[in-house]
């Protein structure tokens, strides 16, 4: 008898529902697509670079660094945004900056102290609260600062041009010795020589042998790219970044010999003054005191 009286009922319900669901579904529709619009808007920014696309975006970004490393990526969106723009990596919103003249003035000023960067990865190429840009520890970065601004200005930067046209003519006058057998210059390893060359001149003046740092530093920034953005995951498979491992033993084994020499060298000096440069400088407290100890 129930089910009888609930039979109508259940057929006049049904018949109802086509006729209704147009007229509720439309604003629900509406307001919808307004709440994803204003999720898609806030999340753009005025600065180019790829659109946020419901969260899609920062995932696509993400993944792009992770695929083709840092340096190709940067170089994929300075082709497509220009020479500054922003981009996700970890979810979270960066800049990528390929202009001098900003990177100038991001160096002189105090006020820039946040660099992206895994932990773990960090810590595998020994650069975790250690390194001069990626290093997220704002106390260390006030304590470094200073130098570098003293190169970037004044009598340093005078004499860092000069040392750059001096270590450039030497290098081009020995260009047989980035030429391949076809007759072609490899032009990025002259540039490599040339940097650490003028690096050396700047901060410690050590004969060095330039080809065989040239491979180690090569090595160290192949693990920076491939290690500095990866998931923590990544670091708990040992052979996944042993290679990389080594890479940057090798330099900092070879630094370490560099550094070695500069100390025995000023500690042999008769004068401190003589000897100054950048490193000299930036690590003053325990070299003077290595000279002082060497010269009572």
């Amino acid at each position: 008898m129930v089910l009888e009286m609930l039979n109508p009922m259940h057929y006049n319900i049904t018949s109802m529902v086509p006729e209704a669901m147009p007229a509720a579904t439309m604003p629900i529709l509406l307001l919808t697509g307004l709440f994803l619009l204003v999720w898609n808007y806030e999340g753009t920014s005025s600065i180019p670079g790829p659109g946020y696309c419901l969260g899609i975006g920062p995932l696509i970004s993400h993944g792009r660094f992770l695929w083709m490393g840092i340096g190709s990526a940067c170089n994929y969106y300075n082709r497509v945004y220009g020479e500054f723009m922003r981009v996700w990596i970890s979810g979270e919103e960066t800049l990528i900056i390929s202009k001098s003249s900003s990177m100038f003035h991001i160096m002189k000023h105090n006020h820039y102290s946040s660099r992206f960067g895994s932990k773990l990865g960090l810590q595998c190429i020994g650069m975790h609260e250690k390194g001069i840009i990626f290093n997220n520890n704002p106390d260390l970065w006030k304590t470094t600062r200073p130098f570098f601004m003293k190169a970037l200005s004044g009598p340093g930067l005078v004499r860092m041009v000069t040392v750059c046209a001096e270590s450039l003519k030497t290098h081009l006058d020995r260009l047989e010795e980035v030429t391949n057998e076809s007759g072609y210059v490899d032009v990025l390893t002259l540039l490599r020589r040339v940097m650490l060359d003028t690096s050396n001149m700047l901060f410690l003046r050590i004969p060095l042998d330039e080809s065989a740092i040239v491979v180690k530093i090569q090595g160290y920034f192949d693990a920076w790219q491939a290690l500095l953005i990866k998931p923590d995951i990544f670091f708990k498979i040992s052979w996944l970044y042993k290679k990389y491992e080594k890479s940057v033993k090798d330099l900092k084994d070879a630094i370490e010999v560099l550094i070695a020499e500069k100390r025995r060298r000023i500690s042999t000096e008769e004068k401190l003054e003589e000897c100054m440069d950048f490193a000299t400088e930036a690590c003053g407290t325990s070299l003077s005191w290595t000279w002082s100890c060497a010269k009572p």
